[in-house]
Parts: C-alpha cells; structure tokens; sequence
C-alpha cells in the first residue's frame, strides 16, 4: 500500500528543491536551474571524487571542468551531465553575474545540492522530488515525458501483485519518458530482489535525465540499459527471455510509419491486421506483448477509445480476448494528464491467465485532489483500486467480474459502462410524504400572493 508518510516525504523533498531554485532563478532560465541542481546530484552520488572535486571553492570553473572530464573519462552518460552542466554555467549563469561574484554563487549552488543531497537520505525519495520538480519548472519537458507519480504509483502496484518468489525479474518501459515507472517498480520490488530495469526513450533530453535516474538506483542488486530510440521503428532486442513486467504509458493515439512487410512478422501475422496509422495505441500494447515472457504482465495506460473503437482496433481487441491475454480494465478520472483532461483508462495484461474472466473497475469518480490545472489521484484511490484488482471481485457501482461470454455477447466491446452500472436511482418518495411536500408548498405560495397583494395596494 502507498502511505501518506511516502507522499508526505516526496512533498517536503520536493519543496526543498523548490525552495533551492527561488533563490537562483533570476541567475537561470526558468527551464534550467532544476537541471542544473540535478546535474550536481547525480555527480555529488554517482562517484565520490566528483563530490571532493565540487566541494573545492577555489577552483575556478573552467579548470573544475576539465577536471570533471577527465574523472568521467569515456563514460557517455557523465560526460554528458558534465557537458550540461558546463552549458549551463557558461551559457547562463557567467552572462549574469559579474566576474567577481561569479566562483561565489557557483560554489553556494554547490554547497545548497549537496545539504539536500545529506538531508535526504532515501534515494526514491530524492529522485522522486526530482522528477516532481522538474514537472513544476522544465517547461521544455513537462508534456508527454512526463507520467503523474501517482499513475506510476498505481501502475508499479498492480503490475507488482503479479511478482511471486524471488527470483530475478526484467522490468521493461517502451517510452520510459524521465523513468519515473521504473523508478517505481525498483523501489515496490523488495531490495534483496535481483532486478534489471530496461527502457526506451526517443526524447534526447528524456533519455538522459532517465539515464541519470537509473545510474543512481544501480547497486548489487539493481542494473540497466537504456536505449535512445523509437520503440515503433527500431525494435531493441534486449534478450530473448522476455521481460518479467511490462509497464507503460506511451503517447495517447499518436501517428506511426509501420514498416515495410510488418504485417508478414511476429505478432500481426497472428492478428492478420495492423493498427490504424492515425493511433498506434494498440501498437504499442502489441509491442509490449511480444516482448512479456511466457508469464509477464502488461500494465499500460490509454486513451479509453482503444475500449471501443472499430475496424482494426476491434480485431485486436478480439484477438487479444480470445487468447485470454486481458486481465483488467480500470477507468480513471479525467483531467489527470499535464497535456490532455480526457480520461484514460488502465489495461492489465497476463500472458499464461487462469482464469478467463476479466475485471473491469469504474474509479472515474474516485477521490482526487486539485493541483494548478489537473487533478491528482488520491492515496486512497490508488489503494482502492489494487485492493479491488487483487480481490478480483464485483463491487456494486464500482466493479465487475465479466464473463467470456458478456464481452462476447458485447461484440467485444470494452467500454466500461457497458459492464459496470453506475446508476444511483433517485430516492423513492412516499406519497404521504409527496401530499405534505405540496401543502407546504400551498401554503407558501399562499403567503406570496397575501404579501404581493400588500405591496400592490401601497401602489393603487
């Protein structure tokens, strides 16, 4: 379960860092100060010398980044941060503060990173308040890179519930976007758990701020590989066992190029179609699909179109149902995206399913709270609805066990209403009740006309 004392923990980091970059901000582009603080983060926990080598004052910049270089030697991700981080003093910072001040407000930047990076102690913590952060203030990146915490809270959960043992698992996101998913999942999965987290990510700037994420979640039992591409064009062939747990939220009904004979391989030869060029949504559930190993799970968010479109989308839904991979669908309030208030919906899938049913929840009424210009999914929220999934049982108004047969007799249609009922019926009203409702009313509407007649007299 997600507890509020977590939350509560991720707030106060985060209004720390906040607090970090009021103070720089007029030195800064609005959209560079938390890079920057995060650059001196991953440097200061990435290696050791890099924090002895920041924590000298009288360095100048330009000999600091030599020295920088050659402690990263030929090390991509950490030349690449320390590339960054030397762009942002140059380019912005040393154009703003005078020659004098300048070796000064660096080393307070400094020295402001590495207090938080000792008061937070809990690494998730930290990089969760990052992630947050950067929602907040990089403008540039806050669109679909970005996946609100608590659907990555709610989507590590369900998929972890699928997780017995404690053997090795592969955890693989198709558009990892910051890597908040698989931030996640590493941190629900028990320490003592071997655990490779694997991810693409198309956006430049993404991929290395991802990168940078899970660099600082590697230990003894935690690795990664990160691949700078297009899931949909290149496929990246990661290891022929599969992955454990598929966790994703690509982008919503985006357009995609499928490539020459697609249709002749793999999982579509099965299917005999493709999705539609104008969304690839069920592109990217296929894509997961045929990267699961014989017993993962698929956790994905979409638009809830993808429940109830035709043509092609509709043979894939069959498909999909017939081969019994469909676990779950779960809708979820509107307005909880940064780039679209529409609602979306959860879709669980499970190679290898006992059971033939499949649970469809309703939670587009469940609690949220305001936050600027979307709402948030409450803790309490997310518990409900994995306690209800991992119950696996109706709930009147609220969820529903669907047969084969129901979805079937539906055309296969998962549109949630059709198998959830929502309705309150109105409350029933006697008819003593109803004949005292309307004495009253008599009686009032006796009292405005004696009152109108009064006043009209004053008028005669």
């Amino acid at each position: 379960r997600l507890t509020m004392d977590y939350s509560q923990s991720v707030k106060s980091a985060k209004k720390a860092i906040l607090s970090i970059s009021s103070q720089y901000r007029d030195l800064f582009d609005a959209n560079s100060i938390v890079t920057t603080l995060f650059d001196l983060v991953y440097l200061y926990e990435i290696n050791p010398a890099y924090a002895q080598l920041l924590k000298q004052k009288g360095m100048p910049i330009e000999a600091l980044n030599k020295q920088l270089h050659a402690i990263a030697k030929s090390d991509e991700t950490q030349l690449a941060v320390i590339d960054d981080l030397n762009e942002s003093m140059q380019r912005i910072l040393l154009l703003r503060v005078g020659k004098d001040k300048q070796l000064q407000t660096f080393n307070e930047i400094c020295e402001s990173t590495l207090r938080l990076v000792r008061q937070q102690s809990d690494r998730f913590i930290l990089l969760k308040a990052m992630q947050a952060a950067y929602v907040d203030f990089e403008s540039r990146l806050n669109g679909r890179t970005n996946t609100p915490d608590q659907i990555n809270v709610l989507m590590a959960q369900l998929a972890n519930l699928s997780l017995d043992g404690e053997k090795p698992v592969r955890i693989y996101d198709s558009t990892s976007g910051w890597g908040g998913s698989l931030l996640e999942m590493r941190r629900v999965i028990p320490n003592s758990r071997k655990v490779r987290l694997l991810g693409q990510e198309l956006n430049a700037k993404a991929y290395l701020f991802c990168e940078m994420v899970l660099g600082l979640l590697d230990d003894d039992n935690t690795s990664h590989a990160l691949n700078n591409g297009d899931a949909l064009v290149a496929d990246w062939p990661f290891g022929d066992s599969g992955a454990d747990v598929i966790i994703n939220d690509p982008p919503y009904s985006m357009r995609w190029n499928p490539g020459p004979n697609l249709l002749e391989r793999g999982i579509y030869h099965k299917i005999g179609v493709l999705p539609p060029k104008s969304r690839a949504d069920f592109a990217f559930v296929l894509h997961g699909l045929a990267h699961l190993n014989d017993n993962g799970t698929m956790v994905i968010q979409l638009p809830q179109g993808v429940l109830f479109r035709g043509s092609t989308e509709a043979k894939i839904r069959q498909y999909l149902l017939e081969h019994n991979y469909i676990e779950a669908v779960i809708g979820l309030p509107a307005n909880l995206q940064s780039t679209t208030a529409i609602p979306t919906m959860i879709l669980v899938l499970r190679k290898n399913r006992k059971r033939k049913d499949v649970l469809f929840i309703d939670a587009s009424d469940d609690e949220v709270k305001k936050a600027r210009s979307r709402a948030l999914l409450s803790t309490s929220a997310v518990n409900k609805i994995v306690e209800t999934y991992h119950k696996f049982v109706s709930i009147q108004r609220y969820a529903y066990v669907a047969t084969p047969k129901e979805i079937i007799e539906n055309d296969y249609n998962l549109n949630i209403p059709r198998y959830v009922d929502t309705y309150i019926p109105p409350k029933l009203i006697s008819v003593s009740e109803l004949e005292n409702k309307i004495v009253k009313i008599d009686q009032q509407l006796s009292t405005l006309e004696a009152d109108s007649r009064i006043i009209m007299m004053k008028y005669q």
